[in-house]
């Protein structure tokens, strides 16, 4: 699965995108409809405009050396430690990763895969695009289940009521129960607007509203 484009809610999204844009390195784009956007690798995320939304989570593939990456951030963002420490190993992942807060209090995740050439910090962080998108849920198990009979999405690993990803190793939603809180912060995980455009060739083609929460999914095969 491949994330194309991912549209999430901010309070300033031209604020934002420039954020992202200085921050990463990346090219930005503000709109005439007040809403912004900004290219991380294979994919475009939008900040759509909201009132006061609650923090997201996103995590990005960034194919780079993780202390070269911590470094970097240590001197342009707010790092997220993990038990004191600025970045953190996933084994399970055969990744290392660095947590960030966005400049909307996002937490933003960059993960580095073992099998990724570690390209340098220079100028860029390195992208390959979005690779998590967090959805909270009241019931963990039923949006699952709402992925994968409507969507067409594939669970990876074990789903539980208490976490559960819907994808693959390369593009995944996130599901946990909201009101829980996003690791490795305090911060709630709070359902918000989200959409998200896929590349999924064993999903449902077309565009998918979940008919409680305020989520959808569109679908396209390559």
């Amino acid at each position: 699965m491949q994330f194309e484009r991912v549209s999430i809610p901010a309070i300033d999204p031209d604020a934002l995108s420039d954020w992202y844009g200085r921050t990463l390195g990346v090219d930005s784009d503000s709109g005439d409809t007040g809403t912004a956007s900004v290219d991380l690798g294979a994919t475009t995320l939008d900040f759509e405009p909201a009132s006061e939304p609650g923090a997201i989570h996103l995590a990005l593939r960034t194919p780079a050396d993780i202390d070269a990456l911590t470094a970097w951030f240590g001197e342009r963002a707010t790092i997220l430690p993990v038990e004191g420490e600025p970045s953190c190993r996933f084994d399970f992942l055969d990744a290392d990763a660095v947590y960030v807060a966005d400049g909307a209090g996002n937490v933003l995740e960059c993960l580095c895969y073992d099998g990724d050439a570690a390209r340098p910090v220079d100028g860029a962080v390195p992208i390959a695009g979005v690779t998590e998108v967090g959805l909270p849920a009241p019931k963990t198990l039923a949006l699952v289940d709402w992925l994968e009979s409507t969507v067409g999405c594939t669970a990876w690993g074990s789903p539980s009521e208490s976490f559960a990803w819907v994808g693959d190793r390369d593009a995944r939603f996130v599901v946990l129960p909201a009101g829980s809180e996003w690791y490795p912060t305090a911060h709630a995980a709070e359902i918000e607007p989200i959409s998200a455009t896929v590349v999924d060739g064993a999903a449902t083609p077309g565009t998918h509203e979940h008919p409680e929460l305020p989520y959808e999914i569109t679908v396209k095969i390559q």
